[in-house]
């Protein structure tokens, strides 16, 4: 490079240096730092220092959120947050003696779904901090009124189109949820359960499954129909021989009659059938025939 392209270089350099200093207003001139980078930076550090004159001013608000947002990257190798470490699980928060922690966590109930968690509300509307129990008690009482309404729309339904198989199934899963709930009680779980059972009695014989002829089992044991009870669930290890599902009902059913020879009989018909049992299924077996020679 010769001498007469180097300082032509150099000059414009100068140039843009002097525009750049005669261009800024007051509130957008240049710090003395970026006026000196400018500088060291021959052709493109007063080209830099054009751009950031011409830049829009960013917006305040976007700037003080990225100011005091927290890197997410640096919390994840920082140590928990200090909450975390006074957090305990909701069925123990409601036996502290602290009745704002109670609130604090009835307070988390009442933002999710009541149907995740009936237990703890029941417990809760017995606490002996009056705000507690009070608000575990009003959701409870909202929950048991749109259930019951849910259940008036599909009975209503089913009377305008008794045929419609879908739509009983429907009304039945509902009803095993309220009923299994535990809201019920007395002669109101007495006569949801005799709907439940009227309503399992229409389903065609192709509709009743596994699940659905256990249900029924159970339903008419809690109903106090035990000769009923079994004759379903014999009916169940008929068509479907190898599932644990119908044994557990028969024992359960044995159990409920205080049947100890029935219970032995149903043993040795077990060991013979070859039944798959699950290692829950294998437990509640185990259950049933302790003590049973």
């Amino acid at each position: 490079m010769d001498n007469m392209t180097v300082w032509s270089l150099l000059a414009l350099h100068g140039v843009l240096l002097v525009s750049l200093l005669l261009g800024g207003s007051r509130q957008t001139r240049l710090s003395g730092g970026e006026m000196l980078f400018c500088a060291l930076l021959p052709i493109f550090g007063p080209l830099c220092g054009f751009l950031l004159l011409w830049s829009p001013p960013p917006e305040e608000g976007l700037l003080q959120d990225m100011i005091m947002r927290e890197d997410p990257l640096r919390r994840s190798y920082t140590t928990p947050e200090p909450e975390a470490a006074s957090t305990v699980p909701m069925e123990e928060a409601f036996l502290i003696s602290e009745p704002q922690v109670r609130r604090e966590m009835m307070m988390k109930l009442l933002h999710n779904d009541p149907e995740e968690n009936i237990e703890l509300l029941m417990m809760a509307r017995f606490n002996d901090d009056p705000e507690t129990a009070h608000y575990a008690t009003a959701t409870l009482t909202e929950y048991q009124r749109r259930t019951e309404m849910a259940l008036q729309q599909s009975q209503m339904r089913l009377a305008r189109e008794p045929e419609d198989n879908e739509a009983r199934l429907d009304y039945i899963r509902q009803m095993e949820a309220y009923i299994e709930s535990g809201l019920l009680e007395g002669h109101l779980l007495t006569r949801q359960r005799t709907l439940l059972e009227k309503e399992l009695g229409l389903l065609p014989a192709d509709q009743s499954d596994l699940a659905l002829g256990c249900l029924r089992s159970r339903n008419l044991l809690a109903l106090g129909k035990t000769q009923e009870a079994a004759n379903i669930a014999r009916a169940l290890t008929a068509r479907f021989p190898r599932a644990e599902e119908p044994w557990l009902e028969l024992m359960r059913i044995a159990v409920d009659s205080r049947d100890v020879r029935g219970l032995r009989a149903l043993r040795k018909q077990m060991d013979e059938s070859g039944i798959l049992w699950s290692y829950s299924g294998q437990e509640k077996m185990e259950y049933f025939l302790k003590g049973i020679e």
